[in-house]
């Protein structure tokens, strides 16, 4: 430190020896983006996705849902010529910094396993593309990425880890959180086998189990699209490879309809919203049943020589799944997706 007044030189230079050896000590060290960014979600992280609506839309849904801390609309997709097809739009961005929320936009690939090879085998594409995600994120202030890359072939799994880990160097120096999505591990080698959970895991600061579609994953078969077991042993599974710090559950806001015509017995599915299922269960007067196995309600109906079977998404599954983040201690839990829930639901996130 500069000094303005005469001092002998002996004193002189016991002070500067003094001074000198206190400013070679290193200084304290920087927290992470991890960290410095966690700090802003409290104690877990509540992570909502939007999907099929406006900036409009998605800020009205956002509104409706008092426990979410992150957002992540899908603004981003992978792209043949430009590689990155990009939707941001600074209004929401604005709205959530706002409201106390943080912005991981949502990066696709479309489901395009020949698409995601033809970007990421390429050194020089996939350079491009990463520094292109990052002059859009740093120039819209935005807070994090997640990463949505579904369906790669499973010769792209190395790959994708270097992808995912060149995305992370390149945005940490800028505070930019990087998030992972995989499946919960199952027999297919494209929508599972093509994830190293144990290397993306160190790579990326989270790594996002989509805790549903078992019935999928088991071949359409008739049950629920995430039973309790099913993705409590997709949670062991999946820390044996990622720390439960960086682990993320994401759960259904959506169920299926399993349809089979009596006279055929062929069964069709299609996807309801919590709504949806609630106003079936009103309009038709139908009582829910507790299935001890899926740790979850069903509702069974007959019509137009159809059977019917729903299991049911509510207050009572969500507890269910939300007591698997608080005894795995996971960092938090994220929504398949926001806005056409019944506000109930969120009781629980609160609770």
């Amino acid at each position: 430190m500069m000094r303005r007044f005469i001092i002998p030189l002996l004193i002189f230079a016991v002070i500067l020896l003094i001074s000198c050896n206190a400013s070679t000590q290193p200084p304290p060290p920087t927290q992470p983006p991890e960290q410095k960014q966690a700090s802003k979600c409290g104690n877990r992280i509540v992570l909502g996705w939007n999907a099929f609506g406006t900036t409009e839309k998605y800020i009205e849904q956002n509104n409706m849902a008092p426990s979410l801390n992150v957002v992540s609309p899908s603004w981003f997709r992978l792209e043949a010529e430009q590689f990155l097809q990009s939707t941001v739009d600074p209004n929401y961005i604005r709205w959530a910094h706002q409201t106390g929320h943080q912005v991981w936009p949502l990066f696709g690939n479309r489901f395009d396993s020949e698409l995601t090879h033809f970007v990421l085998s390429n050194t020089k594409k996939r350079e491009k593309l990463i520094h292109r995600l990052r002059d859009i994120l740093v120039h819209n202030d935005i807070d994090g990425i997640n990463v949505d890359f579904e369906n790669i072939d499973i010769k792209d799994k190395k790959i994708y880890v270097s992808f995912i880990r060149e995305l992370q160097e390149t945005l940490h120096p800028h505070g930019i959180l990087v998030s992972v999505d995989v499946s919960r591990e199952n027999p297919d080698p494209f929508w599972s086998g093509s994830f190293d959970r144990h290397e993306l895991g160190k790579a990326a600061d989270y790594i996002i189990m989509m805790g549903y579609d078992e019935d999928l994953g088991g071949g359409g078969k008739v049950s629920s699209v995430a039973s309790l077991s099913w993705v409590e042993k997709g949670i062991q599974l999946l820390l044996r490879d990622v720390p439960a710090r960086k682990v993320i559950l994401a759960v259904p806001f959506y169920t299926r309809d399993w349809v089979t015509d009596l006279k055929t017995q062929k069964t069709e599915s299609r996807d309801l919203t919590l709504i949806e299922v609630k106003k079936i269960i009103a309009d038709k007067g139908l009582k829910k049943k507790w299935d001890p196995q899926a740790k979850q309600n069903v509702i069974e109906y007959t019509e137009e020589n159809k059977k019917h079977q729903i299991w049911v998404e509510d207050e009572q599954s969500m507890q269910q799944r939300l007591g698997l983040v608080d005894q795995y201690k996971l960092r938090g839990t994220a929504i398949w997706f926001i806005g056409q829930e019944s506000p109930e639901i969120w009781d629980v996130f609160r609770k």
